[in-house]
């Protein structure tokens, strides 16, 4: 059961994380967010309207992972065509800024960019949504208003950014009322919030990007030596990108409907090197390193395809995940060095939702940067700090002193959800956020699609995440067992054991069909996540 006021359990409660029903399903990382999309599917909302209404009180609820002054990504399947789109709202560079910060200029208005969620979530509204505009933000609006009680997660996030969150006097009116932090019990109220989502719901995205919040926002950001103006707000109010998404054929049979293509890579060397045969990731020594092994050349595969232009970047993430090139590639894999990698922290919240029709939308929105950015807020939306558009030459070093290159971000082709098909049918759909949203997606991929594992059981696996900023060495959680652990190191991984349920392994939101097309869902324990379910929808 849930805490009052949907505060998230502080113990996993089966109920909370399995669900099934040929009604709709939606997976969240927080029960108000699930109730909100539930509700929105129970009004004879498309998924698209359920993703969106969820998504928004998320904002509200976990603003350590996002924000409506962030970024929205969502992939929709049409089950009528069998076919997917996808619909980004992205960041927006100021013309003016060209991103040559030092350490100082990090906290600053400089990192302050044209906000993409509005956009995104109104052109995604715009083609499939079912319900008004203003119904998909009733639920945040509320919640912002009324408030809801900060449970240990969030209390936890605030505590460790301490140092940011009150640096402003509009951070410490909202994160310190009456002069003191937030704790957990308390009970958090956004009133300038609220305002702005009503706002927004009432006059659409020509108040985030022409109105008042436009102008207070650039204002904010000069303020703060930020280079942002009014043209690059206005410019940005149609900046969402829609494109169909090719289905990326797997070495299993299966297609993959993602932004992730590397993903298709990773399952494809996974099935290429017989995984399922050597045991599972989380008992075998041998399959820990080798999916490690994995993860690292595809990380490195995006970094090589980052050093493209334009188009020339998806077609060469496209031949990566050829079936062919895991053949090339597996007997480096299998006998090669292990290859640290640097991924950098991105806050995100993921989410994926099933409508009674079979339509399906998975995705994630996020902040892009550490939770609360610089510090900086404009009408209760928290300025994000999505560093990551700017490229920065990466100088850590290994262990051994080698050079590990790249860009600071993800690399192009490791994304955040996954729908996967076999002859044109849903057979299993996951997202998840963090810093480990790519190792998280593909060893639940491995369990379900090549151990036969049920989604729930999966989950409850342990898991390995990405690397350590200070060390490169990936974490892994040490209920994995130390014999597991020893021999994955004797074959030359490099680890951090770190204690079960670490929330930076990601967080699994799944939903997985069954022979008969009836759609189960579940979510991770990590994150005190919901799934919720509805019965098939009475005939008229």
């Amino acid at each position: 059961m849930t805490g009052p006021h949907g505060m998230r359990s502080a113990r996993p409660q089966l109920d909370e994380l399995y669900a099934s029903g040929p009604g709709g399903i939606v997976s969240t990382s927080h029960p108000l967010a699930t109730e909100a999309g539930v509700a929105a599917l129970r009004a004879g909302g498309h998924a698209v309207d359920a993703y969106l209404a969820a998504a928004a009180v998320q904002a509200v609820v976990e603003p350590t992972m996002t924000t409506i002054g962030g970024r929205l990504n969502v992939f929709v399947y049409d089950a009528a065509t069998r076919r997917s789109h996808t619909v980004a709202g992205p960041f927006g560079r100021p013309a003016a800024e060209e991103g040559d910060f030092d350490r100082g200029a990090l906290r600053q208005g400089r990192t302050v960019v044209a906000p993409g969620w509005v956009c995104g979530a109104h052109a995604a509204w715009r083609r499939w949504g079912r319900r008004g505009w203003a119904e998909l933000f009733e639920a945040a609006i509320g919640h912002a208003t009324d408030g809801f009680v900060v449970d240990q997660l969030l209390s936890n996030q605030m505590f460790g950014y301490r140092r940011t969150i009150g640096l402003h006097p509009e951070g410490r009116e909202v994160w310190f009322p009456g002069g003191y932090p937030l704790a957990v019990g308390d009970t958090l109220r956004q009133p300038a919030l609220a305002g702005t989502l009503e706002r927004i719901a009432a006059d659409g995205p020509g108040h985030m990007y022409e109105g008042d919040f436009a102008r207070r926002y650039v204002e904010r950001a000069h303020a703060n030596g930020g280079r942002i103006t009014l043209r690059d707000m206005a410019a940005h109010r149609g900046a969402a990108v829609t494109a169909e998404v090719r289905a990326v054929p797997t070495a299993s049979g299966h297609e993959l409907h993602t932004g992730a293509t590397l993903l298709g890579m990773a399952l494809n060397l996974a099935h290429i090197g017989r995984l399922a045969d050597r045991g599972r990731i989380a008992k075998r020594g041998e399959s820990l390193y080798l999916a490690l092994r994995i993860v690292e050349e595809c990380w490195h595969a995006g970094l090589d395809a980052a050093t493209a232009s334009g188009p020339a970047v998806e077609k060469r993430l496209v031949e990566l995940a050829a079936p062919e090139h895991a053949e090339r590639l597996w007997p480096e894999v299998e006998s090669g060095r292990p290859r640290p990698y640097n991924p950098v922290p991105s806050e995100t919240n993921a989410l994926v939702v099933v409508d009674a029709d079979g339509n399906v939308a998975h995705g994630s929105h996020s902040i892009t940067s550490v939770p609360f950015g610089a510090g900086l807020m404009v009408d209760g939306v928290i300025v994000a700090r999505p560093v990551s558009l700017y490229t920065h030459p990466i100088d850590l070093a290994d262990t051994t002193g080698a050079l590990v290159g790249g860009v600071l971000g993800a690399p192009p082709g490791v994304g955040t959800s996954v729908l996967v098909t076999r002859n044109g049918r849903p057979v299993f759909a996951a997202a998840s956020p963090s810093i480990s949203c790519f190792t998280n997606l593909f060893q639940n991929a491995v369990n379900v699609l090549e151990h036969g594992m049920d989604p729930l059981e999966s989950v409850h696996q342990p898991l390995f995440g990405a690397p350590e900023e200070a060390t490169l060495k990936p974490m892994v959680e040490a209920t994995m067992g130390l014999d597991v652990l020893a021999e994955a190191e004797r074959r030359g991984a490099r680890i951090t054991p770190v204690s079960p349920w670490e929330v930076e392994m990601g967080s699994c939101q799944a939903v997985h069909w069954d022979a008969d097309g009836t759609p189960h869902g579940v979510a991770d324990p990590r994150r005190r996540g919901r799934v919720a379910a509805l019965p098939a929808p009475a005939r008229r």
